[in-house]
């Protein structure tokens, strides 16, 4: 009987790293490890009562990787920013500088870290990183303070320059705008209007043509098509090409509730925010419109139906029909 491959993967409590695991976990010849920060979670439990074998590991101790990596044909690697940003220990963290900019660069570091360690396994045979298109390089300088895409994306730039060996055993996953956060995050929630209409309010263009994508189902599918597949592809990761006015259609279809969108003009605000991340949002939905949420000048983007093994993902309404949307859609939330 041949030996199972082993795929070892990063986040895997989370909704990324949870859906490669998934999806591995359905693949015979293959067996799962799990790297968290705490094994005794009860997410971390939920996997290993799946039979997935979970290990401590800790992004920030990249002395922790190694032997979580031991041993490993493929690695999924993600990070979190907006843990990093949100974690109110982080805050006395950041001393003199706004704390999106010290969560983003200490993201970056994380992720050296991550492909230090990845470079050193020798069993190594594909690296699958998670990453975001770089806004500073793709707008030209233009929008520099979307901290939470170029994070990721000098991570990506330091292994292609630092480890050539590893990156050509490599491929980037970039994940596509989350469908969960019209669920369960204020700032893209639609707000119900006296009439019982759903406005999507924000500051995208709503012909804008996006991927959304539901990460907790989809990166799985996708991911595991890259590690079966040859290296070197950079996929924008998404069940859906559709922009905000298709969204709002879909919701409709979904929930039976009437829905619209509403672009608010440059300085306006539908939820109050920090003023680091008002700064950063309002370059993130510029960059967007107008270079792309891939960075559509980008010649190595391939999409899901350019895969060798195109994955079987599912649509935005049936995604939206599985949410409860009781308490967004209550008029007196």
């Amino acid at each position: 009987m041949s030996t199972k491959k082993l795929i070892v993967i990063l986040g895997a409590t989370g909704n990324q790293g949870g859906s490669v695991a998934q999806a591995f976990l359905q693949e015979p010849e293959w067996r799962v490890r799990a790297v968290t920060r705490n094994p005794s979670s009860a997410k971390a439990q939920a996997l290993a009562a799946y039979g997935v074998e979970v290990v401590q590991g800790d992004l920030d101790s990249p002395s922790t990787l190694s032997l979580a990596f031991e041993n490993a044909n493929a690695i999924f690697a993600v990070s979190d920013f907006w843990g990093l940003y949100g974690d109110p220990a982080n805050a006395a963290k950041a001393k003199d500088q706004p704390l999106n900019v010290w969560a983003a660069n200490y993201e970056t570091e994380q992720l050296k870290g991550v492909i230090d360690a990845a470079a050193k396994v020798p069993t190594l045979e594909r690296f699958v990183l998670s990453s975001l298109s770089n806004a500073t390089k793709w707008s030209k300088g233009k929008y520099t303070q979307v901290y939470h895409f170029d994070s990721k994306a000098k991570a990506e730039e330091y292994g292609r320059k630092t480890y050539p060996e590893l990156w050509k055993k490599t491929s980037v996953f970039q994940a596509g705008f989350f469908l969960s956060n019209f669920v369960s995050n204020p700032i893209m929630q639609p707000q119900i209007t006296a009439n019982g209409v759903a406005q999507f309010v924000g500051h995208l263009d709503p012909d804008l043509k996006l991927p959304f994508i539901a990460a907790e189902e989809d990166t799985g599918l996708i991911v595991r098509a890259l590690v079966k597949e040859p290296a070197g592809k950079n996929v924008i990761g998404y069940r859906e090409w559709s922009s905000l006015r298709g969204l709002s259609e879909a919701f409709t279809e979904a929930t039976g509730v009437k829905a619209e969108c509403i672009m608010l003009n440059k300085g306006e605000s539908n939820i109050p925010l920090p003023p680091d991340l008002d700064r950063e949002m309002e370059d993130n939905w510029s960059y967007c419109n107008e270079f792309g949420y891939e960075g559509r000048d980008d010649p190595t983007i391939v999409h899901p139906k350019d895969l060798d093994s195109v994955p079987r993902l599912d649509n935005m309404v049936n995604y939206f029909k599985k949410q409860d949307w009781s308490k967004v859609l209550a008029q007196d939330k």
